[in-house]
C-alpha cells in the first residue's frame, strides 16, 4: 500500500504564488495612485511607458509608429504607407494632452526642436519647421518629430518633462539605440 507524503503539490504552490503577486500588484498600484509625485514626473513616467510600448509594437507588427511633441500634449502616429495618420481609436496612444502643469521641451541628436502650438491654438499660423506636410487637398497634416522604426532603429532624442512648479524639477525620457527608452530623475539637491 502507498502512503500519501505529507505537503502542498506544484500547482498549490503557483496557485498561490499567483494570488499573492496579484493582491501585491494591486497594493502597489493603490499606493501609487495615493502618493504626492508632482504632475512631471507623472507625465515622464507616462510618456516614457507609451513610448516603450509604442517601440516594441513597431517591431513585433511590422508597422511605423512615430510621436508628435508639443508644448503641452503628445500624440503618437502610424504610418499606412503613404502618411501619418493619428492613433485617435487607441485609448493608449491617443492625444495626452498635459495642461499648463507640464511643458514637454524636445532635443533631437543633442540639438533642441521648435515646437509647435497645437493647432487650434494659432489659427492662420505656419506651423514649426518639419511639423506638418502639405496633404492632398492643401490642408496641412501633422508630422511627427520622432520614429519608432519597425526595424528597431531609434534616432536618439531627449524629452524633457517640466513641471510648472520649479522645485520639483525636470525628468528627460531618453532613448537611445543602445538603451532604448529610458527616464531620468532631476539630480538631488542638499534638501532632506
Amino acid at each position: 500500500m502507498r502512503q500519501r507524503a505529507h505537503g502542498f503539490t506544484l500547482i498549490e504552490l503557483l496557485v498561490v504564488l499567483v494570488i499573492i503577486s496579484i493582491i501585491v500588484t494591486v497594493a502597489v498600484i493603490s499606493l501609487g495612485a495615493l502618493g504626492k509625485d508632482p504632475p512631471a514626473k507623472l507625465a515622464a513616467s507616462q510618456l516614457a511607458d507609451l513610448a516603450g510600448l509604442a517601440e516594441e509594437q513597431a517591431v513585433m507588427q511590422g508597422q511605423e509608429y512615430g510621436l508628435l511633441i508639443e508644448p503641452h500634449a503628445y500624440t503618437f502616429y502610424i504610418y499606412d504607407g503613404r502618411s501619418w495618420t493619428a492613433a485617435k481609436d487607441d485609448n493608449l496612444f491617443r492625444r495626452h494632452e498635459l495642461g499648463d502643469q507640464v511643458t514637454l521641451t524636445l532635443n533631437l541628436d543633442g540639438a533642441p526642436v521648435t515646437l509647435a502650438p497645437p493647432p487650434a491654438t494659432v489659427v492662420g499660423a505656419a506651423p514649426a519647421a518639419g511639423t506638418a506636410t502639405a496633404a492632398a487637398g492643401g490642408e496641412l497634416t501633422p508630422k511627427p518629430q520622432l520614429l519608432l522604426l519597425s526595424s528597431g532603429e531609434l534616432q536618439p532624442f531627449e524629452i524633457i518633462v517640466s513641471g510648472a512648479d520649479k522645485d520639483s524639477g525636470s525628468y528627460t525620457v531618453k532613448g537611445t539605440l543602445l538603451n532604448g527608452i529610458q527616464i531620468t530623475e532631476p539630480a538631488t539637491t542638499g534638501k532632506h
